[in-house]
């Protein structure tokens, strides 16, 4: 056997094979779009504009007219060259277009000023209203009288049926409070809005009819004579002192 070699004969050393690659003269796997002879692969032509139906491009002015400038005056006082281009005629007027020469039309570039005519405050609204789009704001989270409304109904809009969040929604009602037109009402007021059974939003009308409503289903006279109910007659007319006091009547 050969000393590199084995017992199947002698091994190969690749390093010394010449390799000779061939290549074929196919068409490039991404060949120019602008070739005459362009096929597409995929069946379709993707281009924006295959070759052959390119346009002759218009100015800006003459695409938004559809007018040929050639055929207008220059607006510009005492010139008498042919227009080239329609321009805006002022920053207030934008829709409003006049033709101008090349020169002018430079000239009259150089001079657009769009904050002309409006006042330093007007100027400022512009300026601030650009850096959103021109697009309309507003402030978040200064809402004091939604705010007020949500502290005055406190934690009592919350259906809690099951009574997970009873001592919660009680401590939050004993530190917050209870609130009336964005005011918050004494304990005194409370206990007497309670007595009578009344939202703290009540009106005075609403006082006045429950009122009635209690001095006549407590009042000695319309029991017969029983003075059971004497003490709940002194406590609804204590809580009707205590909101006329407040000024809820």
């Amino acid at each position: 056997m050969d000393g590199i070699g084995n017992r199947h004969g002698p091994r190969n050393d690749i390093t010394a094979i010449d390799v000779k690659i061939v290549s074929r003269r196919n068409r490039p796997h991404i060949a120019p779009m602008s070739e005459r002879n362009y096929k597409p692969r995929l069946g379709f032509d993707i281009r924006v504009k295959p070759p052959g139906q390119e346009k002759k491009k218009k100015t800006a002015s003459a695409a938004q007219s559809g007018e040929d400038p050639s055929k207008h005056d220059c607006a510009a006082p005492d010139c008498e060259s042919k227009a080239a281009c329609s321009l805006p005629k002022s920053p207030r007027e934008p829709r409003e277009r006049i033709w101008l020469c090349m020169a002018h039309a430079r000239e009259h570039n150089r001079s657009w000023n769009y904050f002309e005519g409006l006042s330093e405050g007007e100027a400022q609204k512009v300026r601030e209203a650009s850096q959103y789009g021109d697009r309309p704001t507003w402030s978040m989270g200064k809402n004091d009288r939604a705010r007020a409304a949500a502290n005055a109904r406190g934690p009592a809009d919350m259906e809690d049926s099951f009574g997970v969040f009873g001592k919660e929604a009680k401590v939050q009602t004993e530190t917050r409070g209870h609130y009336r037109g964005g005011k918050r009402l004494t304990k005194l007021q409370v206990n007497a809005f309670d007595t009578m059974a009344l939202s703290y939003s009540a009106s005075s009308g609403e006082i006045r009819r429950r009122y009635a409503e209690l001095v006549r289903r407590f009042h000695p006279d319309s029991n017969g004579g029983d003075r059971s109910a004497e003490q709940q007659l002194a406590e609804v007319v204590k809580a009707h002192q205590i909101l006329k006091k407040g000024q809820f009547l």
